[in-house]
């Protein structure tokens, strides 16, 4: 046994070989999948069953695991059963932490998940702290040097334009889809490709009361105020926005609805921030809004390049299958 110290600063003893995983909370069994680390994964909960995710598509036999709870909510009395070798888990507490490793006499490592603005780090750090306990240490490395060369290139490609557009990103999912005035402040790919995203000046204003959620709902008439170019909607929120679309008070008042300046992206949020979509999504973007200057990516191929780093496998053609994104919608007036 040897001791690591988790996100929360918990010492924790854990086997000097990790050989089986159960992953719990938003994320985890992502992280794991990042981490080429899946086989190792013996129980999911019960969601893992029916989300559509990139990692499940990247490893569809996840969905074929015994379940350690209904919903999103794991069982002490199931995880004690299949006693692994360790617990990885998200966005919890300490104290929650503990009373799960009393009831099951499995050590519980608690993570960061971070993310891709202020606490890219911190995502980092989560990264080479499973590659540390997992042995996958090059794994870890490989995969913060895919991530920088994108953003760098990214940065490279529209740093120095002049002309940009005013953008808005809606639809984004907090606990489920949302619609159009469903928003993220600070939504990471309008960064990483220099966007003038109308929201930004909310700062960190969040609707949310999860500190990792960072969507804000905005009132219908300041999306009239702001009145942005082009509108990038969150292809997970499509029941609710495709309704928020007919608004005649909207269609009547924005510029993007009218000239039909909008676009479908894959999901941002689901289960917590999917990294490997957000890097698809920069490039897609990017595509719309700068062509020229990015005429030579050819987005299947790309995305297909985005998911194999992230995930093992190119899972981009099941993406497009399930989600129908990137593509230009036409509202007929």
């Amino acid at each position: 046994m040897k001791a690591v110290t988790d996100a929360l600063g918990r010492e924790v003893m854990i086997p000097e070989k990790i050989e089986t995983v159960i992953a719990l909370r938003s994320g985890a069994l992502r992280l794991l999948a990042y981490m080429d680390a899946t086989d190792r994964v013996i129980a999911v909960e019960g969601n893992e069953k029916r989300r559509t995710v990139p990692y499940l598509f990247a490893n569809p036999r996840l969905k074929e695991l015994d379940v350690i709870g209904t919903g999103n909510l794991a069982e002490p009395e199931l995880l004690a059963m299949h006693q692994p070798d360790l617990i990885l888990t998200t966005y919890t507490t300490a104290g929650e932490a503990e009373e799960l490793q009393q009831k099951t006499a499995v050590p519980v490592v608690v993570l960061d998940y971070g993310d891709f603005n202020e606490n890219i780090d911190r995502f980092y750090n989560t990264l080479d702290f499973l590659g540390r306990i997992l042995n996958k240490q090059k794994r870890a490395d490989s995969l913060k040097t895919f991530i920088e060369e994108c953003i760098v290139d990214l940065d490279r490609r529209t740093k120095g334009l002049t002309h940009r557009s005013n953008v808005y990103v809606g639809g984004i999912a907090y606990c489920g889809a949302h619609g159009i005035a469903s928003t993220e402040p600070r939504y990471a790919a309008f960064r990483m490709v220099h966007a003038n995203n109308v929201a930004a000046g909310l700062g960190e204003v969040t609707s949310s009361p999860k500190a990792w959620l960072e969507n804000a709902f905005i009132d219908p008439e300041q999306l009239i105020e702001w009145n942005p170019d082009k509108f990038f909607l969150d292809i997970s929120g499509r029941t609710v926005w495709e309704e928020d679309l007919q608004n005649t008070a909207l269609a009547s008042s924005l510029q993007a609805i009218q000239g039909n300046e909008l676009y479908t992206v894959l999901p941002h949020n689901w289960y917590t921030i999917n990294y490997e979509n957000i890097l698809c999504n920069a490039y897609y973007i990017g595509k719309v809004m700068y062509p020229e200057a990015f005429e030579d990516i050819e987005l299947r191929k790309k995305c297909d390049e985005i998911y194999k780093n992230f995930l093992g496998k190119g899972v981009y053609a099941e993406m497009m299958e399930a989600f129908d994104a990137y593509r230009q919608i036409k509202i007929t007036q």
